[in-house]
């Protein structure tokens, strides 16, 4: 992982075979960010993504192999109530056929690079959500 700041942001470039989640994670933990929002492009060949089922509280996970293109990267940082970097990321892949699957990522591994851009903010907490068993951000 290499990065630069610009103008309070930062540009990083994930390389051949970072993990996504855990260098974010890092990323935080290192820059002192204490909320964020980022978005990125590039190529992964190892994903597994989620979505969450709100009747059984739980994610319906699938693992990717593969070559795919990172359509499209967002995400935020927030730390927990205990002060931990929480990476909340959702990404779109494309396929060779063209085809597109997406959803909440759990971990991606870089296969040729990912160029992210973080813009900082104020802080962010998450805490548990008593309907969702969630961590969501805690605003008040």
């Amino acid at each position: 992982m290499h990065f630069r700041e610009d103008n309070n942001r930062f540009l990083i470039v994930l390389e051949l075979g970072d993990e996504i989640i855990s260098s974010l994670t890092e990323f935080a933990e290192r820059k002192n960010i204490e909320g964020g929002f980022f978005e990125g492009i590039g190529a992964l060949n190892e994903a597994e993504i989620g979505w969450f089922d709100l009747e059984t509280k739980q994610y319906i996970k699938k693992e990717l192999f593969g070559q795919r293109e990172i359509l499209s990267l967002k995400g935020n940082i927030a730390r927990d109530e205990a002060g931990k970097p929480i990476v909340h990321c959702h990404i779109l892949l494309g396929a060779r056929d063209f085809t597109c699957e997406g959803g909440h990522l759990f971990s991606g591994r870089i296969s040729v690079t990912c160029e992210i851009f973080l813009e900082p903010t104020s802080p962010i907490i998450r805490g548990i959500d008593d309907i969702t068993g969630l961590k969501l951000w805690k605003l008040a």
